[in-house]
C-alpha cells in the first residue's frame, strides 16, 4: 500500500505522466510530491489509482489514516500516561493547559514555519484564537499569569494541533509529552545542569518506551552568535543574522543583502503635527521613521566582505561528531578567538555531562547548525532525537534553552526557562519498528523530515 503522495506520483508513471492525467504543469507534480495533494486533485487521482489496482493508504488522498491512526492515539494515551511517575520523580509537577489559546503569541513567537501550520479563528468578540500547536508557550503563560516566579518544574501530557499538507503522512493531532524548567538558576554550572537534566530524563522515558535504537543531534545557537561576535560584524549585521539564522530559509536572502545593500531612500511618509500619534499598517510614525533610519545607517555600513559570508554559510551547514567541533570550525576558516572559544568551552562541559548522565557515546553525537532552528523562541542548546527509519517523522523528541520567552510573553524581569517535548505517535511508532518491523508500515523515507 502506497504511504505517500511521491508513491502514487512514481506508480502512476512518473512526474510527466501525472501532470499529462491532471492537465497541469510539471512543477506542480514536483510540488505534490513534497507538499502532498490539494484537494482539488484527490478525487480524480483516487479514481485513476482506483481503476489501475494501485492501492492507496487514506491519508495520501486527505482522509483520516484509518490504517493506524486507533491503534496509535490508544497507545499513545494510555502508554504516556503509565510512564509519566518518571517525571514526577524527577520532581516535576503536573500542568494542564486550555486547548484554545490567544493566536498573538504563537504567531509572533513560534517563527514562520509554525504560523502557517496554526488553526486560527475568531471568536464572537473579535479575538484571534488557534488550537495550541504546542504545549510549551501555554506553560510559560500560565506560569506567568500565576505571578509567583520561583523557580519551577512542570511536566505536561496533551493534544497539539498543526496545519499538515493534504497527504503528507503526518498526524495534524498528536500527543505531546514533555518537562519544562522555568525560572532556572543562571550560575553557568547549573545552566549546563539544568540542560542535561532535561535530556536525561527524555532519554530514560523514550528507553522506557524500548526505543532503543536513536540518533542525537545538538546545536547551540550561542556558539553562532558568538561567532558572529568574533568575525567583528556591526551589531545590525548581527541582529540580522541571527534573526534570519533562526528562521532557516531566510539566511540566504540576509547574506546576499548585507554582502550588495539595496538602495534606500528617505520615505515621504511625513504626517502633519496633529496626526502624529496615526498609526498606519500597525506602526506609529516613530516606529516606521526608527525602522527607516536603521535601513539608511545599513546601507552607508561597510559591505559584508564575501569570505565573510562563505564562513558563516559554511557554519550554517556544518555537521559533524561533537568531540570534532573546533576541529570542523578551523576547516571552514573560522578563527576561535575569545567568544568563540567561551561558547565551545560550555559546549564540551555540556557534552561531558550528556556522556556521563545519558550513557551516550561522543561517537555517537552529532553537532547539527540545521537541527532545531524551526522553533524561533530557541535561544541556546538546542536538541533533537531521530530514529532515522520513521522518515519524515523521525524527529521523536526535541527541545532546548529560550531563554527570551518569558519577557516576551510579558513576565516583568528576564527569566531563563529550558525544556523538551516528546510526540508519543512517533514514540509508539518506533517502538513498533525495532521490536517487529512488520508490524510498523513505514513512510517514504525520501521525504523531508519534521520536528515535534
Amino acid at each position: 500500500m502506497l504511504q505517500s503522495s511521491s508513491a502514487v506520483i512514481q506508480a502512476l508513471g512518473g512526474t510527466i505522466k501525472v501532470a499529462e492525467l491532471l492537465e497541469v504543469g510539471s512543477s506542480a507534480i514536483s510540488n505534490y510530491r513534497k507538499n502532498g495533494f490539494p484537494p482539488r486533485v484527490c478525487f480524480a487521482l483516487a479514481k485513476i489509482c482506483s481503476a489501475q489496482n494501485i492501492q492507496v493508504a487514506s491519508h495520501v488522498f486527505g482522509l483520516p489514516n484509518a490504517e493506524n491512526t486507533s491503534w496509535r492515539r490508544q497507545a499513545a494515551v494510555g502508554g504516556g500516561q503509565a510512564h509519566l511517575e518518571l517525571f514526577k520523580t524527577a520532581g516535576f509537577e503536573l500542568i494542564e493547559n486550555p486547548v484554545l489559546q490567544p493566536a498573538d503569541p504563537f504567531i509572533e513567537l513560534m517563527g514562520e514555519e509554525m504560523r502557517r501550520r496554526l488553526f486560527t479563528f475568531t471568536d464572537p468578540v473579535g479575538e484571534t484564537l488557534c488550537l495550541r500547536p504546542d504545549l510549551t508557550i501555554p506553560t510559560a503563560r500560565q506560569y506567568i499569569q500565576q505571578g509567583k516566579f520561583e523557580q519551577s518544574q512542570y511536566y505536561y501530557s496533551g493534544t497539539a494541533f498543526r496545519y499538515q499538507p493534504r497527504g503528507a503522512g503526518k498526524p495534524e493531532e498528536f500527543t505531546q509529552v514533555g518537562i519544562e524548567i522555568l525560572n532556572a538558576d543562571t550560575a553557568m554550572q547549573n545552566i549546563v545542569v539544568d540542560e542535561v537534566k532535561v535530556l536525561n530524563i527524555l532519554v530514560d522515558f523514550i528507553r522506557d518506551q524500548d526505543v532503543t535504537k536513536f540518533d542525537l543531534f545538538i546545536n547551540d545557537l550561542e556558539l553562532f552568535s558568538a561567532i558572529l561576535q568574533d568575525l567583528k560584524l556591526t551589531d545590525r549585521q548581527q541582529i540580522r543574522l541571527r534573526r534570519s539564522y533562526s528562521h532557516g530559509s531566510s539566511l540566504e536572502l540576509t547574506l546576499s543583502q548585507l554582502i550588495s545593500p539595496p538602495p534606500v531612500t528617505r520615505s515621504s511618509v511625513m504626517l502633519e503635527p496633529n496626526q502624529a500619534n496615526r498609526v498606519i499598517a500597525g506602526r506609529s510614525q516613530e516606529e516606521i521613521m526608527a525602522r527607516l533610519q536603521d535601513k539608511l545607517d545599513e546601507a552607508n555600513a561597510e559591505p559584508l566582505a564575501e569570505e565573510t559570508a562563505a564562513k558563516i554559510r559554511a557554519l550554517a551547514a556544518l555537521n559533524c561528531p561533537v568531540d570534532e567541533l573546533r576541529a570542523a570550525l578551523r576547516s571552514i576558516g573560522v578563527t576561535i578567538h575569545k567568544a568563540t572559544d567561551e561558547a565551545i568551552r560550555r559546549f564540551e562541559t555540556r557534552i561531558s555531562e550528556i556522556t556521563k548522565r545519558c550513557v551516550i557515546e561522543p561517537s555517537a553525537i552529532r553537532f547539527c547548525a540545521k537541527r532545531g532552528r524551526k522553533l524561533a523562541y530557541y535561544t541556546g542548546f538546542v536538541f533533537e532525537i531521530c530514529v532515522p527509519a520513521l522518515g519524515p517523522r523521525q524527529v521523536v523528541a526535541s527541545g532546548g534553552r529560550y531563554d527570551e520567552l518569558l519577557s516576551a510573553l510579558g513576565a516583568p524581569e528576564p527569566l531563563t526557562a529550558v525544556g523538551g517535548a516528546v510526540s508519543m505517535e512517533r514514540i509508539y511508532e518506533a517502538a513498533g519498528g525495532q521490536s517487529n518491523a512488520a508490524k510498523t508500515t513505514l513512510p517514504d523515507p525520501s521525504s523531508e523530515t519534521s520536528e515535534i
